[in-house]
């Protein structure tokens, strides 16, 4: 059966029209203006919190994706729910705008259901790039090498060339 995973700006938006919907206790938490509480007293939701093993196996993978810097932990914690349900024979899709928690959801082979924006068409990668000599930094805001920023690129694969790039 489709479980759809509420995340917060589907509730901001008013996009909470599904037959079966599901969130977690981060989100609700998040939402705090009076027209959004108003509506979500209004839907018919199901809150869960994900298995903290669930949480750490999407910690991992948005590791390996380098989506780990954009996603905040409520992000974290509808990937990890999003994982529990499909372990239990369900169809998550996950409603959300975040191309972060899209790209992992896509590792996962997970559904995603775009609100506004269009949804991702090929997962990427993020990596951490010096602005003064160009080196791929593992960790840290500041090059090891050379002491400038590190900036954030997005790659398709491993070793290709930028497609976009985001000051972190």
């Amino acid at each position: 059966m489709q479980v759809y995973i509420l995340d917060s700006s589907a509730i901001f938006l008013r996009k909470g029209l599904y037959p079966s919907m599901i969130t977690v206790s981060k989100v609700l938490k998040e939402i705090k203006d009076v027209d959004s509480v108003n509506y979500l007293s209004l839907l018919d939701i199901k809150v869960r919190d994900p298995e903290v093993e669930s949480v750490e196996v999407v910690k991992s993978a948005a590791r390996k994706t380098g989506d780990v810097y954009k996603l905040s932990d409520t992000d974290l914690h509808l990937l990890a729910l999003a994982l529990d349900l499909k372990k239990e024979g369900e169809e998550p899709i996950i409603v959300t705008d975040d191309y972060s928690i899209q790209n992992v959801a896509k590792v996962f082979g997970i559904k995603t259901d775009s609100i506004v924006q269009r949804g991702i068409r090929e997962e990427f990668k993020w990596i951490r790039i010096c602005k003064g000599c160009k080196r791929r930094v593992e960790k840290g805001k500041t090059c090891p090498i050379c002491g400038s920023e590190v900036y954030l690129v997005r790659v398709k694969k491993e070793n290709s060339g930028e497609n976009s790039g985001e000051k972190i």
